[in-house]
This record gives C-alpha cells, sequence and structure tokens, in this order.
C-alpha cells in the first residue's frame, strides 16, 4: 500500500485521485509490455502475467487488456477488496485477484506458471528480498521475464516522502524525521529500498536469471518522460552503464533461463 494514500479522504477527492491512477495506470502497463517484449519468446499478448503486490489493480486492469491473462497479487485485503470491484467493473474475465503475500506465491500451482512477472515499486517494501526474488524466479517459466521497477536508496529526495535524505538515516532517526515532518510516523514499511551494490548482490544470488538494468522501452511513457533532463538522464545511462549507481531508481528485466 502507498504510505501517502488516506482512506478518509472526501468522496470527490478520492474520485479525483482514482482518476488519476486510471490515467497513469494505462502508461505503466504500456511500459511494462513495451520493455518486456523484446526479451519475451512470445508476443506478450499471448502472455500470462503475474502483478505482484498489484495494490488498487488498477495497473493490472490496464495489463489485462494487452496480454492474455493477469493474475494479480496483494497482501492488503483492503486493497484487494477494491481491486477485485475495479476488475468486476472493467468487465473483462481474463484477470484475478488474490489476498496473498509474496512469501506464499512462486511454488506449487503457480511453479513455472507464468510468462512475465511484475513487481513495479514494491521491492522497497519486502524486509525478505533474497526471498521475494527467489519466488518470482520460482514462477516463472524457462524463458520468462521479470520487470522489476524500484527505487535508488541513495538517491537524495526519498521516493515515498519526498522528504530529502530520509533514505539514509538508520531507521529509529527516519522514523522521528518522518514524524518531525508531519508526513507520516513510521518508515519502516518503505525501508528497504536497496542501492545499486546491493540490487547487484541480490540479482547475482539468483544465476538461474540473465538480469539487466535497462531504460524503458518507451520514454515518452514515463513520469517525467517528457522533460529534457529524464532524456538526458535516459541517454547517459545507455552510454555509461556506470552511472546506474545513481539512478533515481533501477529497472531491471530478467529473463529466465533454460533449465
Amino acid at each position: 500500500m502507498d504510505p501517502n494514500e488516506q482512506t478518509d479522504l472526501p468522496e470527490y477527492e478520492r474520485s479525483l485521485r482514482m482518476v488519476e491512477r486510471r490515467r497513469l495506470a494505462t502508461g505503466f502497463a504500456k511500459q511494462i509490455a513495451i520493455t518486456t517484449e523484446p526479451f519475451l519468446d512470445r508476443p506478450f499478448a499471448e502472455c500470462r502475467v503475474a502483478d505482484i503486490g498489484c495494490g488498487y489493480g488498477y495497473t493490472a486492469l490496464e495489463l489485462a487488456g494487452l496480454c492474455r491473462e493477469v493474475v494479480g497479487i496483494e497482501p492488503n485485503g483492503a486493497l484487494a477488496a477494491e481491486a477485485n470491484t475495479l476488475a468486476q467493473e472493467g468487465g473483462a474475465d481474463n484477470f484475478t485477484f488474490r489476498v496473498q503475500g509474496i512469501g506464499e506465491f512462486g511454488h506449487g500451482p503457480d511453479a513455472g506458471a507464468f510468462d512475465v512477472a511484475v513487481l513495479d515499486n514494491v521491492l522497497e517494501h519486502l524486509d525478505d528480498q533474497p526471498d521475494a526474488l527467489e519466488r518470482i524466479s520460482a514462477c516463472l517459466r524457462p524463458g520468462g521475464v521479470a520487470y522489476i521497477l524500484v527505487p535508488n536508496r541513495w538517491w537524495p529526495i526519498e521516493a515515498h516522502y519526498s522528504l530529502p535524505f530520509l533514505a539514509w538515516l538508520p531507521l529509529p532517526l527516519a522514523n522521528r524525521y518522518l514524524r518531525l515532518s508531519g508526513r507520516g510516523s513510521d518508515y519502516t514499511d518503505a525501508s528497504y529500498a536497496p542501492g545499486y551494490l546491493r540490487m547487484r548482490k541480490l540479482l547475482a544470488q539468483r544465476p538461474e536469471l540473465d538480469a539487466r538494468f535497462t531504460v524503458p522501452g518507451d520514454v515518452s511513457l514515463a513520469e517525467g518522460g517528457g522533460s529534457a533532463l529524464y532524456s538526458t538522464g535516459v541517454r547517459a545511462l545507455r552510454r555509461f552503464p556506470a552511472l546506474w549507481a545513481i539512478s533515481k531508481a533501477f529497472l531491471v528485466v530478467a529473463v529466465k533461463k533454460p533449465a
């Protein structure tokens, strides 16, 4: 769940937020499809997709219009309930939602069952990241692709609360800073964002995944993608991959190797 989400907003404000979420989700879903399809051995339209940590389900709903089937995984029961309502209102029959944590996913009937696994701004909320990546790998068939987007811990402006250097602090100091700012009370849930070296180490622990840092398939669909600064940053990353260490976020595409 977004730590900035407020459930006691006036109805009209919540409605405006829902409209904005749906607008953004359209771009997010297209970006996932465009970015992963060059790595897939079949068209994205034929893929079965797992959206892990799907929240309200807006992106999953949009993905359902681009692929064969979507399964949304969300541990927060209230969010999953809204996602199910959204699914029913959407009128499509190729997407479902489960109230399920990632620690309960990936094995059993889910093993090798998906062509694409999406972890979009979720990894920074998970304390057991090695287990999360193992389960993502387990759910993919050989040739399947993981799409992982996560903020960089060492970017100066923290991604969720927009506070300078919040993620750099030890958790007790971060919590105190957050309370003093009036923007929250407990930073724990969003405090697990990795830095570049940590992200590389996590990926190295999954040798069955051919993982690489990559730029979005369509820069114009990214938030801020129309700005000259964003375009310049993308060009710099393409030319000098070492700059990923100071990137605002990491986008990783990982292909599961044949057994």
